[in-house]
């Protein structure tokens, strides 16, 4: 791993390791303490100015998701803000899809929202050249909130950003997520112990995997079930971590090191696919799915060990809903330990969506934004963007619980957590209301996705290489190709050689050399 990025492995897990023990004032907003806790460990008076005397106009641009925008100029949010604060909010909600093409003709148009997010990190960085940003390098040291939850050292932050200025706060929630899960409920049908961590080895995997696929695992007599499936891509599904393949990016040798020449590992891990597509225990069809049908695989009961995310409680829900005779029980695992010790959960690409501020705003208006974003990480700012605002979307019963009202879903009063900005940490669907168990369940989830996560070690260079940005794309896409001919059998096990030398010579060995000059800078 390289400095920077242990540097920032190691603040990462500090952060949550103090926030998992840490509480905080909500204004009246108290309940259960874990639903309120993100990585901020702050809870300073936010730095508002002595009167804001000025009643001072800001637009904000926010994504929604399907159907229409959910909220109106009188929603109790923007409300419960323009008298907090002494502004007049003009909040502009964009379709998710056509975001970035609409902020493109509001740039045109020297008309750019006062306050947004970009989550193309090409864009960002193409527009911090052009000084569409305020540069809030010098400036966030005044706002002691903000300051001690986007540290300027952390390389989340730093991402994207030229070594001496600071142009946006970065989006930082999951460092990994999605983690191979088991059906336990079919274990037993066959008589087969759940693996502890330790137990848990490649070759138990194909183990259990092939038994999924022969045994009639779900007891239905039809021979439906599937060992696993490997979607969306062979690049990127992580039981390669088992056999030392990188996230994207490693460092050897003090250079970095794209998967793409790692030939000797991905010799070994191609032997243990094609074998599995020639038993029968790999997805026949693996190369035609999708995430979706993977997931309609599972909710079908036909597929009993896979890659799922956070939310497999709910997928217990729908199995029994479907197949009301089952029993489903899901258990999250380690990841698989491979012939050489190495295993892995993917992280993410953690810092590349960053919130702005217009670089036309006034400073009155920078310093007006900062307030209400360093009064936002703290415990009472994130309890009232996220859970609402109480005694409207929000109420404690007689019994002292917290309970929402028939407001809460129209208003939708979390929106802009989930999609303009917040406090890092993942309990973006934790609430006051809760219930613990499920809030206990997630914080060991986490813990268990994040304990075993490999992480691209050049996260974010790729868009300083002019080269992977015009090539990255295609050369990829003929590597994946070259993966699957030999996973199916139509090639050898050896052809990964010439496929490597293909992605060197069709502007690999250019990527590499642009993305070892960005990480020296």
């Amino acid at each position: 791993m390289s400095k920077l990025m242990k540097v920032w492995f190691v603040t990462f897990l500090a952060l949550t390791l103090v926030v998992g023990c840490s509480s905080g004032n909500t204004n009246g907003n108290t309940g259960n303490s874990a639903a309120n806790n993100g990585t901020s460990v702050s809870n300073e008076k936010p730095s508002e100015s002595a009167k804001n005397e000025e009643k001072l106009d800001i637009s904000i641009a926010v994504r929604y998701w399907g159907g229409s925008p959910s909220w109106t100029d009188d929603h109790p949010t923007i409300k419960y803000l323009n008298d907090k604060f002494n502004i007049n909010i003009k909040l502009l909600q964009i379709n998710g899809p056509d975001y970035d093409e609409k902020l493109k003709v509001m740039a045109a148009s020297g008309d750019l929202p006062d306050l947004y997010n970009i989550a193309t990190p090409s864009m960002y960085i193409n527009w911090q050249a052009e000084g569409a940003f305020a540069d809030l390098s010098t400036r966030l040291q005044n706002y002691p909130n903000l300051s001690k939850t986007f540290s300027e050292d952390d390389v989340a932050v730093r991402v994207l950003n030229p070594s001496d200025k600071l142009y946006g706060l970065p989006e930082i929630s999951w460092i990994a997520r999605d983690t191979i899960q088991i059906r336990k409920d079919w274990l037993d049908n066959l008589g087969l112990e759940l693996p502890s961590a330790d137990e848990f080895t490649i070759d138990k995997f194909y183990e259990i995997a092939k038994a999924f696929a022969t045994q009639d695992a779900n007891q239905n007599g039809i021979k439906d079930e599937i060992g696993f499936a490997i979607v969306p891509a062979v690049m990127t599904y992580p039981l390669k971590y088992a056999f030392g393949i990188a996230n994207g990016w490693t460092e050897k040798d003090g250079q970095l090191i794209p998967q793409q020449i790692q030939v000797d590992e991905w010799k070994a891990y191609l032997t243990f696919l094609n074998k599995a597509y020639q038993e029968g225990v790999l997805d026949q069809d693996f190369a035609l799915r999708n995430s979706n049908d993977v997931e309609e695989m599972i909710k079908g009961n036909r597929l009993g060990l896979f890659l799922f995310r956070n939310t497999y409680k709910q997928l217990v829900g729908e199995i029994k809903k479907t197949f009301p005779e089952t029993e489903p029980e899901v258990i999250p695992m380690a990841p698989p330990i491979g012939p050489n010790g190495d295993r892995g959960n993917g992280g993410y690409n953690i810092g590349l969506t960053k919130t702005v501020i217009n670089a036309k705003a006034s400073d009155a208006k920078i310093d007006r934004i900062l307030q209400i974003l360093d009064w936002w990480v703290t415990e009472e700012g994130t309890s009232v963007m996220k859970n609402g605002i109480e005694g409207v979307h929000y109420e404690k019963n007689a019994q002292g619980e917290y309970v929402i009202t028939d407001r809460w879903e129209p208003d939708l009063p979390r929106n802009l957590n989930s999609n303009l900005f917040h406090r890092p940490g993942t309990d973006l669907n934790i609430y006051l209301w809760s219930d613990e168990q499920d809030v206990l369940d997630h914080q060991e989830y986490e813990a268990l996705a994040k304990k075993y996560v490999v992480l691209n070690e050049a996260m974010g260079l790729e868009f300083y290489s002019d080269t992977y940005q015009k090539k990255a794309a295609d050369l990829d896409a003929k590597f994946e190709t070259a993966l699957l001919k030999i996973i199916v059998g139509d090639q050898p096990i050896e052809y990964i050689e010439q496929a490597s030398a293909e992605w060197l010579a069709g502007g690999g060995d250019q990527i590499i050399k642009e993305i070892n000059e960005a990480a020296a800078r």
